[in-house]
């Protein structure tokens, strides 16, 4: 196990350390999941926007919801988005950071994949492809939604989404493909604390989705002082989108309290995808 995969495994939970409600009890309810008559809802013109939210190495899609609760997402932007925090990834294949453990001694602990160097010396994600599978059921069982957002590992994993749908047609991207209309009302991304994958064939994918000139919206968030997932390497990853939005705050990798500047580039890309599918003539809450 590598230095930088300790730190990722260390680094979502500092966010933690803020004091707040005992989180061994602290649990949130399921306000984030699926209401009934999804599709229903997604053709009502006052409908908030629906996003599927993949949680960081090694913690869980519960874990998430908690990190989303302590940031007060709910509160800076309910009144457009309703987030759904699923599913988990893989059962993590290797030791749990004690932050993890210590303010959730009971939770099982999962990760989208175990990076690992093969014969050759390049780095493999095992179990990268069941985590695809994963995240298109919850897709197709789960939606409708209209984006994706990721933590950390799972910012990674989106922009892996991304240009497997721009260069395949497939999955919660696969509208990428078909349709390049900037103002179309295509699939999102959302990244916090995002950067490109470093596997065998995560290159090639990425070239080719480049190459297609996709129109798929993204919004980085991008912490100044991250140490975990540097600037640099968000920024480079944001590179890689056509038109890119980037929200900057000054923390750490965490998922940030949304506030001043980073709270008004936040709600307006979120405000800009909602008027995309409302129908002519309709306000968007401001």
């Amino acid at each position: 196990r590598t230095n930088s995969q300790s730190r990722m495994a260390r680094g979502p939970f500092t966010c933690l350390r803020t004091p707040t409600t005992p989180l061994a009890r602290l649990r949130v309810r399921s306000r984030y999941r699926v209401a009934t008559a999804a599709v229903v809802e997604m053709m009502d013109p006052v409908r908030k926007l629906r996003v599927l939210c993949l949680h960081s190495f090694r913690t869980s899609s519960s874990i998430l919801e908690v990190q989303m609760e302590i940031a007060g997402w709910e509160a800076s932007l309910g009144d457009l988005v309703e987030f759904t925090c699923e599913p988990d990834g893989n059962p993590a294949s290797g030791d749990i950071p004690k932050e993890v453990t210590m303010f959730f001694p009971d939770d099982q602990y999962f990760e989208w994949w175990n990076a690992m160097k093969d014969e050759d010396c390049k780095t493999e994600y095992v179990g990268i492809e069941k985590s695809f599978g994963k995240v298109e059921k919850s897709w197709e069982t789960r939606g409708p939604f209209d984006g994706v957002l990721g933590f950390s590992q799972g910012a990674t994993l989106t922009t892996l989404l991304a240009a497997r749908g721009a260069v395949e047609g497939w999955g919660p991207f696969g509208d990428a493909k078909r349709e390049n209309e900037v103002d179309a009302a295509l699939t999102f991304a959302v990244c916090v604390s995002g950067m490109l994958a470093r596997n065998r064939s995560a290159a090639d994918l990425y070239a080719a989705a480049e190459t297609s000139k996709s129109k798929t919206p993204t919004l980085h968030l991008i912490g100044d002082a991250d140490r975990v997932m540097p600037p640099g390497l968000s920024e480079r990853a944001a590179s890689h989108f056509e038109n890119a939005k980037i929200a900057r705050h000054a923390r750490g990798h965490v998922i940030p309290k949304l506030e001043g500047e980073t709270l008004h580039m936040v709600r307006a890309f979120f405000q800009a995808e909602l008027a995309k599918r409302k129908t002519p003539g309709e306000n968007v809450s401001l």
